[in-house]
């Protein structure tokens, strides 16, 4: 079990009782913009928040692109519930860089313009340590993976002319202990120690993704937040039982007793994805819909830039492919 001090728990604490203030007594907000025209990719898409909010999109008239390693049927199940036949999958595996690559070359072909990026996918817990490109598995697939998409993308969603990009967070965040020495860790063993510090690391990484991504690519007009979730009922939850602390089983317990419905929180992802001005709604971090407070360490501007530099050298990203920016953070 990890270990805080009093300040770090007081923090922690009252991080939560201002999530549960807006999870609990905040009203939805609900978006009733029409989508038709669009066209949408959403990794994760087979089950929970991915395919709530699929779903979501398709029934706002929107093309929706499934991206994902699993098919089950799912662009079936969601012509059939929404009526809109405009909906395809596409393979992708976000634990393999050579994966990714084929993905967005094939996006590239097909789709003249992205409107809609959703960088949903992600992992609650693993047994496996390092993906096949020598990679810390568990981020490669939260972040590294969806980090790579996104810069192969970028032209597509130019040609959109105000696309929007989301990536998916969590609570989980803000007891995050994310530095250069452990970003790419891959020598440790795989404890519930690790298990809870990989978990929430990626997906502070996330929040500082977008935040960065938001900065480079505002001068194309695409749009890049983050969002968290809070707990929502999908089948990340059952992972529970693969953490040995009794202590982390129940609060996983207490929490899940609060857990929305994924079509809800996908609401609240349309939301953020169709607000207006998206200038004034930039680079932020919402949870569910409303406007959030990020970890203090993404206000460094060298923190930011030499990981921003690390996941770029992680990726193998060519230099053609790295964005230029003169006031980069």
């Amino acid at each position: 079990m990890i270990y805080y001090t009093f300040d770090q728990l007081y923090c922690i604490l009252l991080y939560f009782v201002k999530r549960l203030y807006v999870i609990i007594w905040k009203k939805q907000n609900v978006s009733v913009k029409c989508l038709v025209g669009k066209t949408a990719i959403v990794t994760g898409s087979s089950s929970g928040i991915g395919y709530a909010t699929a779903v979501t999109l398709a029934s706002r008239g929107c093309k929706v692109i499934l991206a994902d390693c699993v098919n089950q049927k799912t662009e079936d199940k969601i012509i059939e519930t929404t009526g809109n036949k405009d909906i395809t999958f596409c393979h992708i595996d976000l634990s393999s860089l050579r994966s990714v690559r084929n993905f967005a070359s094939e996006i590239c072909k097909k789709e003249d313009k992205i409107d809609i990026l959703i960088n949903n996918a992600g992992i609650g817990v693993t047994k496996k340590t390092v993906s096949e490109d020598g990679l810390n598995y568990l981020m490669q697939v939260n972040v590294f993976g969806a980090f790579l998409l996104t810069h192969l993308l970028i032209e597509p969603l130019k040609k959109s002319g105000s696309a929007r990009v989301l990536f998916t967070s969590s609570m989980a965040a803000v007891i995050h202990n994310l530095k250069l020495k452990n970003l790419n860790k891959t020598d440790f063993e795989m404890n519930d120690i690790y298990r809870e510090r990989l978990y929430c690391n990626s997906k502070a990484c996330n929040i500082l993704v977008a935040q960065e991504f938001a900065k480079k690519l505002e001068r194309y007009g695409i749009t890049v937040n983050s969002v968290e979730p809070y707990v929502v009922k999908t089948p990340i939850l059952k992972n529970v039982e693969d953490f040995d602390s009794a202590i982390v089983k129940m609060a996983i317990a207490c929490v899940v007793l609060t857990a929305k419905d994924a079509l809800d929180v996908a609401a609240d992802f349309l939301c953020v994805i169709t607000k207006n001005n998206p200038r004034r709604t930039n680079g932020l971090h919402f949870v569910l819909s409303s406007v959030g407070d990020k970890p203090w360490i993404f206000n460094d501007q060298k923190y930011c830039k030499d990981m921003w530099a690390a996941m770029e050298d992680l990726v193998k990203l060519k230099p053609e492919e790295r964005i230029v920016q003169k006031n980069s953070c």
